[in-house]
C-alpha cells in the first residue's frame, strides 16, 4: 500500500493492496486524514486490491467525519474497490474517473441521504 497526501486539495491518494496485513496503517492514517482535514477526500483510482477489512475502515472514516459535520467523499474507485463492495452487497456512488480532484464539486458524497448500505 502506497499512500500520498496533496495538501493543495486535501485529498489522500491509496495505491496498492488494501487488505487485512495493512489494515493498522490504513486506520491510523484515514484517521488522522479526517481529523486534519476540513473536508476530506479519499482516491483510490490505484488500488488493486481490497478486502472486507478496508472497506469497513472506509465505512468507519465516513462515518467519523459524519459526526463532526464533515463530508468524506470516494473519489476514483478502481474496479477492485467496486467489485469488492459489490460482493459485499456496498452500493457505491459514481465518483470522479480521475486521479486529482480540483473543487468538492468534482466529487459526489460518499452515500445519498437514506441509503444505510452506502459508504
Amino acid at each position: 500500500m502506497q499512500i500520498t497526501r496533496d495538501e493543495s486539495n486535501h485529498v489522500l491518494k491509496i495505491a496498492g493492496t488494501l487488505e487485512i496485513g495493512v489494515a493498522e496503517e490504513l486506520h491510523r492514517t484515514l484517521r488522522d486524514f479526517v481529523s486534519e482535514e476540513s473536508s476530506p477526500a479519499v482516491n483510490l483510482s490505484e488500488v488493486d486490491g481490497c478486502d472486507t477489512a478496508a472497506l469497513q475502515l472506509l465505512c468507519s472514516a465516513r462515518k467519523t467525519a459524519e459526526q463532526f459535520g464533515k463530508p468524506f467523499r470516494l473519489a476514483g474507485l478502481s474496479a477492485a474497490v467496486r467489485n469488492a463492495s459489490e460482493a459485499l452487497g456496498l452500493s457505491l456512488p459514481d465518483v470522479t474517473p480521475d486521479d486529482s480532484i480540483k473543487t468538492p464539486a468534482d466529487t459526489i458524497g460518499a452515500a445519498t441521504e437514506g441509503d444505510r448500505d452506502a459508504i
